[in-house]
């Protein structure tokens, strides 16, 4: 095995300098060069430039960084199947997921996780659509949840959430009532909207151009909780799934009226995985968790009275 080196080479090549690396490294600068100056010899060229202030990778020194990091990466992956074998799972899972699936289902996975395998640790973001996109074309999820796209060829769908999109409202709003609603009626009142409303943006756009409506958003936030708040006291509808806010709608606080566009009211929420990283244990033991989660939150969303 050549972890050692191979860690030496990584951090020289991170602070352009063998006295600093050693320094984080906690060993002498000397055992540090030395392994470097044997990897050389070894291979053949120079794998760094020696500079007056520090060091600098050569065009082999970078292709072999590059091989450095994938081996250390698929060693740090080894080394977690290893442990898991013997019981003990461990790693980070990397997770990101739309704002209403973040108030509800990924907590709630994380608490059955954390209660069975406490060292399993989770990084979660919440990206905009366009930020969803950006990361999954990276491959930098090992899990997400958000709406389905076949486009992203690193993952497979593991689980769908099938679902409504709808008004979000007051239970006393004029249009509480109706069974189902179109985005000219709910123009006729004040609106709250996400920063980036991109499932909107183009149904509304056809249908105002015959209808001549007009969205007058009273607030625009990127903020979940911003959103369901004002909803709650009346100062507009919003726009989503049931997803996060079943039991605002269970108490009766809110009440979610199904859009009448067809391209709009069925949603697919999916729950991506990645591809070739499912198979590690501590990503299929959070992935396993989610579908059932998922499965729980249809059980809600059919519990839900219609009106």
């Amino acid at each position: 095995m050549h972890a050692v080196v191979l860690r030496y080479l990584d951090q020289v090549a991170k602070v352009g300098s063998i006295r600093r690396a050693a320094e984080q490294l906690n060993v002498a600068s000397s055992a540090v060069n030395r392994q470097i100056l044997k990897l050389e010899a070894e291979i053949g060229v120079a794998i760094f430039e020696r500079r007056g202030n520090g060091v600098r990778l050569t065009p082999a020194g970078e292709q072999l960084l590059r091989h450095t990091r994938s081996t250390l990466a698929e060693w740090r992956r080894t080394r977690l199947e290893i442990a898991s074998i013997a019981g003990d799972i461990r790693g980070e899972v990397r997770i990101t997921a739309i704002p209403s699936l973040l108030v509800r289902v990924v907590p709630r996975a994380i608490r059955t996780i954390a209660a069975r395998h406490p060292n399993i640790s989770f990084r979660v973001i919440d990206a905009d659509p366009a930020e969803h996109g950006e990361e999954m074309r990276a491959a930098r999820p090992d899990i997400a949840l958000h709406f389905i796209d076949k486009r992203y060829r690193h993952y497979d769908i593991a689980a769908r959430l099938h679902t409504v999109l709808g008004a979000l409202m007051c239970a006393d709003h004029p249009l509480a009532d109706r069974k189902h609603v179109t985005l000219t009626e709910c123009a006729a009142y004040p609106v709250v909207m996400l920063a980036d409303a991109w499932q909107l943006d183009a149904a509304s756009e056809a249908e105002f151009i015959h209808s001549g409506a007009q969205f007058s958003p009273r607030i625009t936030s990127n903020s979940l909780i911003v959103m369901k708040e004002t909803m709650k006291a009346g100062l507009g509808i919003g726009f989503f799934t049931p997803a996060g806010f079943v039991d605002e709608i269970a108490r009766g606080e809110l009440v979610h009226v199904p859009l009448s566009e067809a391209g709009l009211a069925a949603s697919e929420i999916g729950l991506f995985v990645h591809r070739i990283r499912a198979g590690a244990h501590h990503i299929s033991v959070v992935a396993d968790e989610l579908k059932r989660e998922f499965n729980l939150l249809e059980q809600d969303f059919r519990a839900i009275p219609r009106r």
